[in-house]
């Protein structure tokens, strides 16, 4: 794709609680525009454009067929990933794609299909990859600091409010493992080769889909994981997420712990610890992407995190949550 010497017009289509953030982002850089954006909801699409004084649509066709736009933003719930990312890729726009990159393989597999077919360029949002804590220990896994990786342990517990946001349409694992089993394949250089998980299902029967998913992941360099993934824990907890990951080697180890979130406030009676990486003042790690989206799309770097790092990673939360409903291991192919 050409150098451009304008900033960036961009559309967000879906604009839930991540698509409100990227909105947001794009409209605060001086390097993007915001052209318009699209929601399935109306009022939903009409309130965040009048925010920001940009068209709203509620179909992202009306988007693409009457809008000039260089590049999409993909953070419609993931189930409706696929249509808007191929249908994009087929304008010759470049798309930033939230994680999960669907919720199916074969939804997946169409939006593969379309960036080869087209040469379209397409980056996922795996934030972690942006979060310099996580970008620390995969420096120091990856110089060799910590020495040949003898195990992982990650985990990410949110409170029953994420998932009940959710009304069932994705489980912990799709929905929340994918940062994890990504990072794992980040931090290590290695592929996951074979996973064991079991799940459990008290807090949130009537979704019909696990409240938490513990897994062993077998890694092809040796080591072994185990990743823990939930929306189980009480509403009204300080911190609304529990996230932490742990790499030990042969000469050293890692230890990153987001659950403080290094920000404690008192205010209206109420202890919070209010979330540091998207609703702090600056949006920094979605500004972070975009600076990196826009290098990507002019050619002058790679993807942090490419398609097919998205793939595997949902390839991997799909086999989780396969062997949690057999009862026993899944080899990945």
């Amino acid at each position: 794709m050409r150098m451009m010497d304008r900033p960036l017009r961009v559309g967000v289509i879906g604009v839930g609680v991540m698509g409100e953030r990227h909105a947001r982002a794009l409209a605060e850089l001086p390097q993007t525009t915001l052209v318009a954006v699209v929601d399935v909801n109306p009022e939903t699409a009409a309130r965040v454009g009048a925010a920001h004084g940009v068209a709203a649509y509620h179909d992202y066709r009306d988007l693409l067929a009457r809008e000039k736009l260089d590049a999409v933003v993909v953070a419609t719930a993931d189930q409706y990933h696929r249509d808007p990312t191929v249908d994009a890729l087929r304008q010759g726009l470049a798309v930033f794609l939230e994680k999960p990159v669907a919720s199916t393989w074969a939804d997946a597999q169409a939006i593969w299909s379309a960036a080869q077919e087209t040469g379209g360029r397409v980056m996922v949002g795996h934030t972690l990859r942006y979060d310099t804590r996580y970008a620390a220990t995969a420096q120091a896994a990856r110089e060799g600091k910590l020495g040949d990786i003898i195990h992982i342990y990650a985990r990410r517990n949110a409170t029953t409010w994420s998932g009940r946001r959710l009304g069932g349409r994705a489980t912990p694992a799709v929905f929340q493992g994918v940062h994890d089993y990504d990072v794992i394949r980040w931090v290590t250089g290695a592929e996951i080769t074979r996973v064991y998980a079991v799940s459990v299902s008290k807090a949130l029967t009537d979704l019909k889909v696990p409240d938490t998913t513990v897994a062993t992941l077998h890694l092809a360099n040796g080591a072994v994981a185990i990743v823990e993934e939930s929306w189980a824990v009480p509403y009204g907890v300080p911190s609304l997420l529990d996230a932490r990951l742990e790499v030990i080697g042969t000469q050293g180890a890692a230890y990153v712990d987001m659950t403080p979130q290094g920000l404690s406030l008192y205010v209206d009676g109420k202890f919070t610890q209010p979330d540091t990486i998207y609703t702090a003042p600056g949006l920094h790690i979605l500004k972070d992407m975009y600076h990196r989206f826009i290098a990507y799309i002019n050619g002058r770097a790679e993807a942090v995190a490419t398609l097919q790092d998205g793939m595997a990673a949902l390839k991997i939360a799909l086999a989780v949550d396969e062997s949690a409903r057999l009862g026993r291991p899944v080899d990945l192919a």
